[in-house]
């Protein structure tokens, strides 16, 4: 039985293990038990709390030797079939039919982790099973096919007759290295650290790639993958005894202790001027491309306490609106983004400063303003107010310990990786760092931050100076060169070796296509449909009113945090209004107000609160897809007992902050960073950018969620700024007649989510904000739909027959292909059948052929309540053959067969995906959303008995709302300028994605 205990007195460990160490862990209300497995020398962390989202994980340390991949491949492929479950996939079947609240694996330049997360024990303890038996006695020893599939293989394209590289990993990486930012990480890290693992591309360089051996491979596995240079966290309410028995009698003691010889050299201090040049599509403007960056190594990351003031100074310095270096570049003109990073995960870290959107001959002025402020910041001090702020700040969000949808045990035992993977004495060092803070506090006026500045930022000799610029076809070029080389080494091949190579490929694509024994899928553990709890999360949404307008209370424990939305209906605005509100979010809060600079404002944000932000939210109204509900909403969130002076910043940002001429400069840094943010957005999340192109042609939502954060408003900003002067004063009356309109007392509703406890002080707190409001005219007709509809009915009186596809060009070496459509459209009612569906096409019918066939990284489904449906691949090296994958759902949902073990699998992964835990921000959020929208518990009740209840009969029948989906036949494309001129006849319509 799981059960959490506070003293070690209250287990009794087995003799098997030796007990290190115990801590009481504050922060976390937990205990942690460090242990090593006598025999095998594995490292547990047992952390036991009263969280019954449960974590298991196992992490390995794994420095490469080269650029193979072979950390990354290995992560692959350990999950494709092992001794004990031999089918090919066990991942994909666990993810299809568990309750996981997380389920994957990650490489790092060191490191290989394998987590896992669950809320239901009996799910728990068969994730572990799983995992356990995947990583120690994986198949890839006795089958090669599996890292041809997941690494690289050679094979012959079907139409040309050309040899290809083709293989998971290898096209994720293709990807990868189509981002600049890549690019520089990995010639930052082999500058910086040539003689240690950290100059290497543990995920695989694309050119290097096809060098890993099979051998060398599994040889790979053979060294690393042991339990001495095992580190395993337990974390959760869960049975200590219990599970360690299961971990000695399954695993542990058939090992013996080895040295695997896995240990990290430091390297020593190295500079230097560096240079590389990264791909940009022959459409694309070189100007302003040139990325520059500032990297230093400081110390080692087992000493935590200055890493944590390191990571404050990176903030108060590098990243914060208005923090001296980042303000003297931009001022400077130096880039249009400043950004800096703090690589933590390895054992020396780098402190790097970033300029994007730059030009090459800038270095020498960015490295001297760097260094010219970093003086007068050592010479003169910090600002300590600034400091104050980001320490409570800080300390604010470690306290929240909010993560999401990440169970909270993952995110801490990645933490604590960083610290225990280098010295065993600090398995526990960054689970209880709360006493951190009051000593970093006392830091503030000593000098203690200024010469960490002097020591590790300006005086440093493990210093690189990097520079990236933009080469017109890059990309292309090496595409080129490698179909050269792939020709000329096919010209090599003798007969027998190309008959051997078909032969090769026919065997790959043979074990593709075999679907795994009944007999082996059913050794893996499953839930049953009993397992499954038939209850819902309840919505918590009490009514109330505050000073005359409506609140809505969302009753849920928050540890005295209250977290506020204030909601302004801007239903009725004018359709090109949507934009600048767009922008408005982008502005308020980060220029001057009319009693202090941004600077100012953000650091007594950060003394007071966790945050003071504006969005744009939407919400569709359930009987009416073409209803929507848009408000402007400012979101806080603070201690109760802080909140006072936090609350007084909301109405001098809204109707204090300057949008005139005194602001000229600042905005136009803002469009700028907002500009490149934007681009380098668009080429890693494609997939995307796409699906909201894509139903931006059928969908009211998706016409205005692809205004809002879609090409469409990066194209209004672009404009903005680059016609600034001529159409500032036109601007400033707009975004101030937003204001005037819509941010008044009658369109206002509030949402408040906080404990029973703090209710009436956080109402008697929020009172005098709300009452203060400006007052004006409530909200009118819904303009704002009508015009969008208008819009969407114009473009499909006037569409062509047959499929409309868009291409969009970008650098990459990769693509990235949506299909869109809507079923309600087509008079198909919601039903929780369609989560069933989604697991069953995104871990089957897709994954089987678009990932392990076609060689993508990803691919997915989607179907919202609204009926917004989509189809996506994610760094794909097809294009049509994807689409013809997409073609085929119908059939394929429409022929589907399955017993009720198999159906019951695929119900119990979307009921694990509908019940990931919530924060309580979260448990707000959904009941609130839920309130705008008009959903209530019995509709999600009646989701989720249909869900549960769903029979291989009701996936058939959902093969017609498939078809509704595909018959919209809307698709869209961002991928290579190749391979989309290459298919040009396929599209309508075809131009840069970045142009």
């Amino acid at each position: 039985m799981s059960r959490s205990i506070k003293n070690i007195n209250e287990v009794a460990i087995p003799e098997q293990y030796e007990l290190i160490s115990t801590k009481e862990l504050k922060d976390i209300k937990a205990l942690g038990i460090y242990l090593r497995h006598k025999k095998s020398g594995a490292r547990l962390a047992l952390i036991s709390n009263e969280d019954e989202n449960k974590v298991f994980c196992i992490g390995f340390k794994t420095p490469p030797e080269d650029s193979t991949g072979v950390a990354h491949i290995v992560e692959h492929t350990v999950l494709c079939g092992s001794k004990k479950y031999p089918s090919k996939d066990p991942f994909i079947e666990m993810a299809k039919g568990s309750l996981n609240t997380f389920l994957n694996a990650m490489t790092y330049p060191d490191k290989t982790i394998y987590p896992v997360a669950s809320c239901n024990d009996k799910d728990f303890k068969n994730l572990m099973s799983v995992y356990l038996d995947a990583v120690f006695y994986p198949n890839l020893y006795t089958n090669k096919a599996i890292f041809e599939q997941e690494g690289w293989h050679y094979e012959l394209d079907e139409e040309s007759g050309e040899l290809i590289i083709n293989g998971v990993v290898y096209n994720e990486m293709k990807g990868a290295f189509s981002s600049p930012d890549e690019v520089e990480d990995l010639r930052v890290r082999e500058a910086l650290y040539p003689d240690t693992p950290y100059g290497i591309e543990s995920g695989g360089d694309p050119e290097v790639i096809p060098e890993l051996t099979y051998e060398n491979y599994v040889a790979f596995h053979k060294r690393f993958y042991h339990p001495s240079n095992s580190y395993i966290i337990l974390y959760g309410n869960f049975d200590i005894e219990e599970r360690l028995e299961f971990l000695d009698k399954e695993y542990l003691k058939d090992f013996d202790k080895i040295d695997p010889r896995s240990d990290i050299p430091l390297q020593k201090p190295v500079g230097g001027d560096l240079s590389d040049s990264y791909s940009l599509a022959e459409s694309e403007d070189m100007k302003e491309k040139t990325f520059l960056s500032y990297n230093v190594v400081t110390g080692v990351v087992t000493d935590t306490f200055t890493m944590g003031a390191l990571q404050l100074l990176r903030f108060v310095l590098m990243d914060a609106p208005g923090a001296p270096v980042k303000k003297a570049l931009i001022e400077a003109g130096i880039g249009k983004e400043i950004s800096s990073s703090l690589s933590n995960h390895m054992l020396q870290p780098t402190f790097s400063i970033h300029a994007t959107g730059t030009e090459a001959d800038k270095k020498d002025e960015f490295v001297r303003i760097i260094e010219t402020e970093l003086r007068k910041i050592v010479n003169e001090g910090i600002d300590e107010k600034k400091l104050t702020s980001a320490i409570n700040y800080s300390e604010f969000k470690y306290r929240e310990q909010d993560s999401g949808r990440y169970p909270a045990g993952l995110i801490l035992g990645i933490n604590m990786y960083t610290s225990w993977l280098y010295d065993d004495n600090l398995v526990f060092e960054l689970a209880d760092a709360g006493k951190n803070y009051d000593l970093l506090r006392s830091k503030i006026g000593t000098g203690y931050f200024e010469e960490l500045v002097r020591k590790y930022l300006l005086e440093n000799e493990h210093k690189l100076i990097f520079t990236l610029v933009p080469e017109k076809n890059k990309n292309d070029r090496i595409e080129e060169e490698l179909k050269k080389k792939l020709a000329k080494y096919k010209e090599s091949l003798s007969e027998d070796d190309i008959t051997a190579l078909k032969k090769s490929s026919e065997k790959l694509r043979a074990f593709q296509e075999e679907p795994s024994s009944q007999e082996d899928v059913a050794k893996l553990p499953t839930l049953e449909r009993s397992d499954i709890s038939p209850e819902i999360k309840p919505l918590k949404n009490i009514e109330k009113e505050i000073n005359g307008s409506p609140l809505i209370w969302h009753k849920v424990n928050t540890n005295g945090i209250m977290y506020l939305r204030l909601n302004f209906d801007i239903s009725d605005m004018e359709a090109d209004e949507l934009q600048y509100f767009g922008l408005l979010t982008d502005l308020l809060g980060l220029i001057d107000t009319k009693k202090r600079g941004y600077s100012d404002f953000v650091s007594e944000t950060l003394m007071y609160t966790g945050g003071v932000h504006t969005n744009i939210e939407v919400y569709t109204d359930k009987a009416d897809r073409n209803k929507v509900l848009t408000n402007y909403s400012v979101s806080f969130k603070s201690l109760v007992s802080q909140a006072e002076k936090g609350l007084n910043l909301i109405p001098e940002m809204l109707y204090e902050s300057r949008l005139d001429s005194h602001s000229d400069k600042r905005i136009v840094e803002i469009l700028r960073e907002n500009i490149s943010g934007m681009e380098m957005d668009f080429e890693t999340s494609g997939d995307r950018v796409s699906a909201l192109l894509a139903k931006s042609y059928f969908s009211v939502n998706g016409r205005m969620g692809e205004r809002l954060s879609g090409l469409s408003f990066y194209k209004f900003i672009k404009e903005l700024a680059e016609n600034f002067e001529e159409g500032k004063e036109e601007l400033y009356t707009k975004l101030n007649s937003l204001i005037k309109k819509y941010f008044v007392k009658e369109r206002l509703i509030v949402s408040l989510t906080v404990d029973d406890e703090n209710y009436d002080a956080s109402c008697d707190k929020l009172t005098n904000i709300v009452k203060e409001l400006p007052r004006g005219e409530k909200a009118g007709d819904d303009l704002l739909c009508d015009n969008i509809r208008h819009e969407i009915k114009e473009f499909k009186a006037n569409r062509k027959e047959g499929l409309c596809a868009k291409g969009y060009t970008a650098s990459g070496q990769v693509q990235y292909v949506t299909r869109a459509g809507n079923f309600v459209a087509s008079g198909l009612p919601y039903t929780g059948v369609l989560s069933v569906l989604n697991v069953l096409l995104s871990y089957e019918y897709l994954w089987v052929n678009v990932r392990v066939k076609g060689g993508a990284y990803g691919c997915y489904s989607k179907f919202d309540r609204n009926g917004d449906s989509s189809f996506s691949s994610y760094r794909d090296p097809k294009l049509m053959e994807t689409n013809e994958v997409y073609e085929s759902v119908t059939e394929f949902v429409a022929g589907f067969n399955a017993d009720e073990k198999e159906v019951t699998k695929y119900v119990i992964g979307a009921v694990g995906s509908a019940d990931i835990p919530l924060t309580p921000f979260a448990d707000g959020e959904r009941s609130f959303n839920a309130y705008m929208s008009g959903i209530t518990e019995d509709d999600i009740r009646k989701s989720r008995k249909e869900m549960i209840g769903t029979t291989a009969s009701d996936i058939r029948d959902m093969a017609k709302y498939v078809k509704a989906v595909l018959d919209e036949k809307i698709m869209v494309v961002i991928g290579s300028e190749a391979k989309i001129k290459e298919n040009s006849d396929k599209f309508d319509e075809v131009s840069s994605l970045l142009s």
